[in-house]
């Protein structure tokens, strides 16, 4: 039987009604999960799969940032920005078409319906597992009591009380330290996502992978595009040989990208435009919006800090079980440290589900994959060249340029590559990097590969079919130890 408190939005679900919180206004759970995004709603179904009683009390809608937000709306309108892309290049392929129109009103709608079918078919999910949804916002007055603030409530003060309890808050836009940060036209990814007008200028300042997917995207659909990084390496936390090969494949199509260069103010122009300031005397940007993109662990309010939780710059240290320095406390997602990706945050969630029912489980970070939704599409796991040699470890490299696949010539994308890093001695497969069609769905091969402990010679008896991009993963591992098949060795 389902247990909903008040109806989410302007949709009343036909199977909700309301909790009944019983005389002293109580309940009892054997998991408590503030928050409902990707970790809450992992921990909530693992949980109850374990024969657990679980609660979530959410403050804003089941599903999260990355459902409403962040993951889901962007690359649907990245989808959007490649179909474009790939009609301009039909003729290539002997079909002759004109310059598309895009209609921004139809694509927002559609973004939005689709959500809104997502965040029902979400609540829904949770519901027939008999989990208890409480609108509301969650916050610890003891180990294991939950006051919750909200509609649902009637009042507030109404407590949930529970043997374990986990928090799942995510992340919270936050300004960047830079002096006019907070001008009208400065804006987040989230407000990026529902601009509904195409802007005739976007400065853009970092290089994360948001940052890239949405130069890409407005690019696409008409806006001139300044890519401002102060570091000298676009994405980072990517492997350098990819990073330079996404980074000229962004310029060659005619993205304004300024490496090593640091922001030192935003200003409003006189005629209203906005200037975005270069440290050191290396000029300025005009852009009619600038995309400043800063997030923070949304940790405040909580009662952690009263509890004795620890924490570092407002993330919550965990554990690898996502135990915190508090028993029965756990913590999952962008409000604990390290990367924010909402399939980390999935997982930890189903590793505490595990442990707050008394398995033993725990996370495996080296095994975690990233991606960029970009086209060619780019993902890796693992350890970049260049933080293999820093950690000391003799290594052996396989590459393999798109360049000489065959099913990459056929689609008309052969700016990528597949590099894999390996051991010397063992053979063991440290890390896989890829910049190619459909490299978020294959890294998962290599994910898998190296959940095994796989070397590089088992990988190398992987037969994929042909053509197939897949081919260059085996050619790469092969290449590892100059065998490949395609390559002049």
């Amino acid at each position: 039987m389902s247990k909903y408190q008040e109806p989410i939005g302007d949709h009343t679900p036909e199977w909700s009604h309301p909790v009944n919180y019983g005389k002293e206004n109580i309940i009892s759970a054997d998991v408590l999960i503030i928050g409902g995004g990707s970790g809450g709603f992992a921990a909530a179904k693992r949980a109850a799969q374990l024969g657990g009683r679980v609660t979530i009390v959410e403050e804003a809608y089941y599903g999260g940032n990355c459902l409403h937000k962040a993951c889901i709306p962007s690359k649907f309108l990245l989808t959007t920005a490649r179909l474009i892309g790939s009609i301009r290049k039909a003729g290539h392929f002997g079909i002759q078409v004109g310059e598309p129109k895009l209609d921004m009103e139809t694509l927002h709608n559609r973004k939005d319906l689709m959500i809104k079918g997502f965040h029902i078919g979400t609540e829904r999910l949770l519901a027939d597992c008999g989990i208890t949804l409480v609108k509301g916002r969650g916050r610890l007055v003891a180990r294991d009591t939950v006051e919750v603030e909200g509609p649902a409530c009637r009042q507030t003060g109404k407590q949930i009380r529970a043997r374990n309890v986990l928090v799942a808050t995510g992340s919270v836009a936050a300004q960047p330290p830079i002096e006019g940060a907070d001008l009208s036209g400065v804006i987040g990814t989230e407000e990026a996502i529902e601009l509904r007008e195409v802007p005739a200028r976007m400065a853009i300042l970092g290089s994360k992978p948001w940052d890239l997917e949405l130069a890409q995207y407005f690019h696409t659909i008409g806006s001139e595009v300044t890519l401002i990084e102060s570091g000298p390496q676009l994405l980072p936390e990517a492997d350098r040989e990819i990073a330079q090969r996404l980074g000229k494949l962004l310029y060659d199509a005619g993205i304004v990208i300024k490496r090593g260069v640091a922001v030192e103010a935003i200003r409003r122009g006189d005629d209203g435009t906005l200037v975005v300031v270069l440290a050191e005397g290396k000029g300025e940007v005009i852009a009619d919006k600038v995309l400043a993109a800063s997030r923070l662990p949304n940790s405040a309010g909580l009662g952690l800090h009263e509890l004795g939780v620890e924490m570092e710059h407002g993330a919550v240290l965990v554990n690898e079980r996502m135990e915190t320095s508090v028993p029965h406390i756990y913590a999952v997602g962008d409000v604990t440290a390290g990367p924010m990706w909402s399939h980390k945050a999935n997982v930890e969630g189903i590793i505490a589900g595990e442990n707050a029912m008394g398995l033993t489980s725990k996370m495996d970070y080296n095994v975690m994959p990233r991606c960029l939704y970009t086209w060619p599409q780019v993902a890796w796991v693992g350890l970049p060249e260049e933080q293999a040699e820093a950690q000391g470890i003799e290594v052996s490299i396989g590459e393999v340029p798109m360049a000489i696949n065959l099913y990459a010539m056929i689609l008309d994308e052969t700016a990528g590559m597949i590099k894999i890093i390996a051991d010397k001695r063992y053979g063991e497969i440290l890390g896989v990097h890829i910049m190619a069609p459909g490299a978020v769905d294959l890294i998962n091969v290599a994910t898998v590969a190296m959940l095994s402990e796989a070397t590089v010679d088992e990988l190398m008896r992987l037969f994929p079919m042909h053509p197939a991009i897949g081919e260059a993963m085996v050619d790469a591992a092969m290449d590892v130890e100059k065998r490949s098949l395609h390559l002049p060795h």
